[in-house]
C-alpha cells in the first residue's frame, strides 16, 4: 500500500460502503481499512464521530471510531451507535494465564495479566465480555485459567499473552502512586527518579508478575524518557528483570547521581 519512496500516499477507503456496513451491524464494530500512516488512521478515527469533512458518517455522534496498530499496519475500525449506547471497550483486558510457559513458575501455577483489548492481527476488539475460567493441568497441578474467543475469529496462544503483557503498561494513575515505597526501592532516596520509581513500584504492587520492560513502556507512557532507558539497557543486560528490580535499580542510579552531584558543589563551595 505504500508508495515509492518520496512520493505521498493517501489512503483510499470506501467511507460510505463501510458506514453502509456499520448502520447494518448497529452496535458491530467493522473493519474499515489499514492505513498507510499511524497519523492517518488516528485522524481519521478522531473525526468519524465528529463526522468531519466525511458525510458518510453524518449526523456527528452517529458513529464511534478507533485506530490501533497491528502486524499490517494501522487500521481503523468504525462501529454505528443507533439503538445504543453500547459497552465501551475497556482500558485494559485482565486474564488469568498459566505460569508454566513463562521462564519462573508462580507457587499457584497462575498469572493475572494485563493487555490492550484489541487483538494483535486485526486490531478488532478482543473478547473481553466472553471470557471464562476453565480448568488446566499444568504438570503434578490443577490451575483455574480464563479462556475467551475473539469475536474476529483470531485466537490467542498464552505464551503470546505473556510476552504481550509484559510490553504493555498498566493503567497507573500517577497521583495515587505518589509517596508508594518498598523496603528495596524507596522512592525518597531516588534522585531524579523519584517520581519514576514510585510509579513503578504502585504498578507492580496491582499487577502480579510485571517485568522490566514493561515498567519501562509504563515509565514512557508518563513521559519518564531517561528512566525507561535505563531501565530497558538494564533489562537488555540482566535478561529477566522483574519490574520491582528495575524500581531498585532506579533508586540506586538515582542516589548515586544525587550523591555525585552533592559532592561536586562541596567541592567548589
Amino acid at each position: 500500500m505504500r508508495g515509492p519512496v518520496g512520493s505521498i500516499h493517501r489512503t483510499r477507503v470506501d467511507h460510505a460502503a463501510v458506514a453502509k456496513e456499520a448502520r447494518e451491524r448497529p452496535g458491530a464494530w467493522v473493519r474499515a481499512a489499514v492505513y498507510a500512516s499511524r497519523a492517518s488512521a488516528y485522524s481519521a478515527a478522531h473525526r468519524v464521530p465528529l463526522a468531519e469533512r466525511m458525510p458518510s458518517y453524518e449526523p456527528a455522534a452517529a458513529f464511534e471510531a478507533y485506530a490501533i496498530s497491528t502486524v499490517d499496519g494501522p487500521v481503523l475500525w468504525v462501529r454505528s451507535t443507533d439503538g445504543g449506547p453500547y459497552a465501551p471497550l475497556p482500558a485494559r483486558m485482565v486474564v488469568r494465564i498459566p505460569a508454566a510457559i513463562g521462564p519462573e513458575r508462580e507457587e499457584t501455577g497462575v498469572l493475572t495479566v494485563s493487555v490492550l483489548p484489541y487483538c494483535p492481527a486485526c486490531g478488532g476488539p478482543r473478547g473481553w465480555d466472553r471470557i471464562r475460567p476453565v480448568e488446566l493441568r499444568l504438570r503434578e497441578e490443577t490451575v483455574s485459567v480464563d479462556r475467551w474467543d475473539n469475536p474476529c475469529g483470531h485466537g490467542d496462544v498464552y505464551a503470546d499473552v505473556l510476552v504481550e503483557a509484559r510490553c504493555t503498561p498498566p493503567v497507573v494513575d500517577p497521583a495515587a502512586a505518589r509517596g508508594r515505597g518498598h523496603h528495596s526501592a524507596d522512592p525518597a532516596r531516588a534522585g531524579e527518579f523519584q517520581a519514576a520509581v514510585e510509579l513503578v513500584v504502585h504498578a507492580a504492587d496491582h499487577s502480579r508478575g510485571m517485568r522490566a520492560r514493561q515498567a519501562a513502556a509504563l515509565l514512557r507512557h508518563h513521559g519518564h524518557q531517561e528512566a525507561a532507558a535505563l531501565v530497558e539497557l538494564k533489562a537488555h543486560e540482566g535478561g529477566h528483570l522483574s519490574a520491582k528490580q528495575a524500581a531498585h535499580f532506579l533508586t540506586v542510579e538515582g542516589a548515586a547521581r544525587r550523591s555525585a552531584s552533592s559532592t561536586t558543589q562541596e567541592t567548589h563551595a
